[in-house]
């Protein structure tokens, strides 16, 4: 057998790297009125979903595919028939009044707040009985939820604000407003605020999202991004945030309060904690106010704290690993890890906090050691031992090793960051491996290498006549077609690999003979 190789697309590419966090491109987010009008506006400051989104849904021990949806569906409708069937006030109820009243007599809220939040409950349940369909769903859902948390005794005084917050949002918006996209941002204007849409969970606060927003906002004050600064929105936005910070065991977190992958609200994400760090500590930097950094301090704990309080854990391979979940002790997703040390690192070299330095430090041994092992040789895996990245977050990944490699200048972080960017930009090396000779009405199996997943296309032919003309999608690693010669003499083959992930239509070829006998 004999073969020549010829490459026929190799483009280079360069991969962008955010090393102070700016506008790369708008997102879109549904603005909302007093009056429940909803415009569909592109903002430069808003992530992209892959960026400020929560990730893909872990699934955890008591989790299945639709837990969120499914358990949302499930509270509203026992809620429903526990309406229905009785007239006076559910468990639910009677919980949300008692924490509410205990929390007054215990002077942890103030008579007016009381008042507030009883007018604001009374209201989602009132407007709840008057809409229909997927709207009194989603409200209901919401409505489950803050009684759910009341039942389990954990509507504290400090979380009454974040809890009823969103209670008051979802009231005011499902009344009319337009249905989001599935994990499309909401604003509610007067507010710099940004809320998700999770169906069958109504609007939930983002804590993730917003702070990756102050970092938006941070770095078109701070270098060129084409974007005007804007350090009134910036200051807003964080005030805003600030002011949902709840106490959790011994330190402030910024909690989500909605079912996900089988995790029980209220939970926190390392990766939002350490982003929120990082936004406080460059706005203090850039703003001149001290107290940013008191709230960035006040979450340091949930690093030292075990989950899933806090996020701490131990890591696959035995050192500190910082979870996206609380709840999801075992679910090592490496992106959100890497930025967790990210976050941590920016804040200690911005305001020289040793308890931040110790934190990154800790922990970054674990994330070096971790990160080769979600190297699969051609693409990346989500998490340690997991299923392959999509491509957003591939690319989410790819910043963040950048990023590492660009702040600590350690060879793990820029070989991997060079790899990355190679299964982006070369195509795969296909290799044909024979065999050299064939049994006329015999199969055979052609055998090749492709060091990329690939569409793989093969074609025999003999004096012109195809033989064979097979496509298949092959992972990296060996391969082979089964042929059976119909005839005697020497055939060519012809292979062609086209990678699949990522949408550049990167081709290569290999040839060669067979002899038939």
């Amino acid at each position: 057998m004999t073969r020549s190789r010829c490459s026929l697309l190799a483009p280079a590419v360069v991969a962008a790297t955010l090393w102070a966090a700016g506008p790369a491109q708008a997102a879109e987010v549904l603005r909302v009125d007093p009056s429940g009008k909803a415009t569909k506006v592109e903002d430069p400051f808003v992530p992209s979903r892959a960026d400020g989104d929560l990730g893909k849904e872990p699934r955890t021990r008591t989790s299945s595919p639709r837990a969120g949806a499914s358990a949302a569906s499930s509270r509203a409708g026992a809620s429903a028939r526990k309406k229905k069937r009785k007239k006076g006030p559910t468990r639910g109820q009677k919980a949300v009044t008692s924490a509410l009243s205990t929390a007054l007599k215990r002077r942890s809220i103030s008579r007016a707040k009381y008042r507030r939040y009883q007018r604001q409950y009374a209201l989602a349940r009132s407007r709840r009985a008057k809409l229909k369909g997927q709207r009194g769903r989603e409200l209901q859902s919401v409505i489950a939820t803050v009684e759910a948390i009341a039942l389990r005794r954990q509507l504290t005084a400090s979380r009454m604000t974040p809890v009823f917050l969103i209670l008051g949002r979802n009231t005011e918006f499902w009344r009319a407003s337009p249905f989001p996209k599935s994990r499309g941002y909401v604003q509610f204007r007067g507010s710099q605020m940004l809320f998700e849409y999770y169906v069958g969970e109504g609007l939930q606060l983002q804590p993730l999202a917003n702070f990756k927003k102050a970092n938006a906002l941070h770095g078109a004050c701070v270098k060129p991004t084409g974007v005007p600064c804007d350090k009134a929105a910036l200051g807003k936005l964080l005030g805003e945030m600030a002011a949902t910070r709840v106490t959790r065991g011994r330190f402030k977190a910024y909690e989500y309060y909605f079912d996900f992958g089988g995790g029980k609200p209220p939970w926190i994400s390392g990766m939002a904690t350490a982003t929120g760090v990082q936004a406080f500590g460059r706005a203090s930097k850039l703003l001149g106010q001290g107290r940013w950094r008191t709230y960035a301090a006040e979450t340091f704990r949930a690093f030292d704290t075990p989950a899933p309080t806090g996020v701490a854990t131990r890591g696959p391979l035995g050192g500190t690993h910082y979870l996206q979940y609380s709840f999801a002790r075992r679910l090592f997703v490496i992106n959100a890890f890497l930025q967790s040390v990210i976050g941590l690192y920016d804040y200690a070299e911005d305001t020289g906090d040793p308890t931040a330095a110790r934190l990154w430090r800790r922990a970054e041994p674990e994330a070096r050691a971790e990160l080769p092992r979600n190297d699969t040789g051609d693409w990346s895996t989500y998490s340690y031992q997991g299923r392959e990245s999509t491509r957003e977050y591939y690319d989410l990944l790819l910043e963040f090793t950048a990023g590492l490699c660009h702040r600590l200048h350690t060879d793990v972080y820029c070989n991997t960051t060079r790899n990355f960017r190679d299964y982006i930009s070369k195509p795969a090396d296909l290799q044909l491996a024979g065999p050299a000779t064939a049994t006329r009405g015999e199969e055979t199996q052609v055998g090749f290498s492709v060091s990329k997943r690939s569409a793989v296309q093969v074609v025999i032919t003999l004096d012109g006549k195809t033989s064979l003309n097979k496509t298949a999608t092959f992972r990296r690693g060996q391969g082979s077609f089964t042929w059976k010669p119909g005839g005697t003499g020497t055939y060519s083959v012809s292979l062609a690999a086209k990678e699949l992930r990522t949408g550049m239509g990167l081709r290569t070829r290999d040839t060669g003979e067979i002899e038939s006998q």
